[in-house]
């Protein structure tokens, strides 16, 4: 009787174990719940996530599928994503070409629940997408002007699916937005102390060109596309191109062309072109490396610091003055 106990009794013990595991799993574990039931947002990188917090609340739960310093260009999925994507309610996406590896399509591009923010934004007229030998620049985020007509896409999509939250989700969105649209002003005025003839980026990867026409450039520049000779990288608009040595030498021309003094190397990239590039200039043009790497890809914190972290960058660094930020 006692053995027959012992085994019910350690039976017992292990489906409590169970049912304990399965309630702690949320949906940053399995992706198709947490503690409360809540529906989960996915997010494919931490520009967006950092964006869906804020509107959602402590209404949903959210989590994010690129993390850290992973590079979304040539992110493949790997264990427990596919779980992640199949039971979110809502996935975002950058969209313009960013997911574009063979995993991520395979589960996403007939996903109905995948919503590509991007090409939501281009259908309403929200932004002009710029291209690089016909293919779509996706770095959109390093436009406040842009990212915050992301957030009211992201809001729409999340009142549409949840409208029992419509009135918190569009308060917490229009606090947001009024944040953003502060930190943009902040933006522009920070890096328009840097003198109009040092006013050229040089960047490891061609991630900052919406960055640049938004902050960089002349309002007759923008007007007439010449602000694109603001911005130049060995580099295209994916890391994973190779690097050929006209693009060195074309770098190489720029910085004599415009008295570049600062190169800015990526926290993500290796940094060998721009040593080479640097290197090649020493007997003939004074250039160095930035103190710290810019953020194009992936954030440090989160988005919103991360921003004001490359602005205050390449402000210092170009000969600007960055001020202080009121949020």
């Amino acid at each position: 009787m006692d053995a027959k106990m012992g085994y019910i009794f350690k039976v017992m013990r292990w489906i409590f174990c169970f049912v304990a595991c399965g309630i702690t799993f949320g949906c940053t574990n399995s992706g198709f719940q947490n503690a409360n039931s809540r529906p989960c947002i996915l997010s494919m990188n931490r520009m967006i996530h950092d964006c869906v917090e804020r509107v959602v609340g402590n209404r949903l739960a959210t989590a994010v599928l690129i993390k850290g310093s992973l590079d979304p260009h040539a992110y493949e999925m790997v264990k427990g994503d596919k779980d992640k994507i199949a039971g979110s309610a809502v996935i975002f996406c950058n969209g313009l070409g960013l997911e574009h590896t063979l995993s991520l399509r395979k589960h996403l591009e007939n996903n109905p629940n995948s919503v590509k923010l991007g090409e939501r934004l281009i259908a309403r007229g929200a932004f002009v997408p710029l291209e690089e030998d016909g293919i779509c620049d996706p770095h959109i985020w390093m436009d406040l002007s842009i990212w915050k007509e992301a957030v009211i896409e992201i809001t729409e999509v999340l009142i549409e699916k949840f409208p029992e939250w419509s009135a918190e989700f569009k308060a917490n969105s229009e606090e947001l937005v009024c944040e953003m649209s502060i930190l943009d002003s902040w933006a522009k005025q920070c890096l328009s102390t840097i003198p109009e003839n040092l006013r050229y980026l040089v960047s490891g990867h061609n991630a900052f060109s919406y960055f640049t026409r938004r902050y960089l450039a002349t309002p007759e520049e923008v007007a007439s596309g010449a602000w694109r000779s603001r911005c130049i990288s060995p580099e295209g608009l994916s890391p994973e191109a190779q690097i050929s040595v006209r693009d060195i030498m074309a770098v190489v021309d720029y910085i004599n062309e415009h008295d570049v003094s600062v190169v800015f190397p990526e926290d993500t990239l290796n940094q060998d072109a721009l040593k080479k590039i640097v290197s090649s200039l020493k007997k003939s043009h004074l250039v160095r490396l930035a103190q710290k790497p810019l953020y194009s890809d992936n954030v440090d914190d989160n988005y919103f610091s991360t921003f004001k972290h490359n602005v205050c960058l390449i402000t210092e660094e170009l000969g600007g003055v960055a001020l202080e930020c009121q949020r």
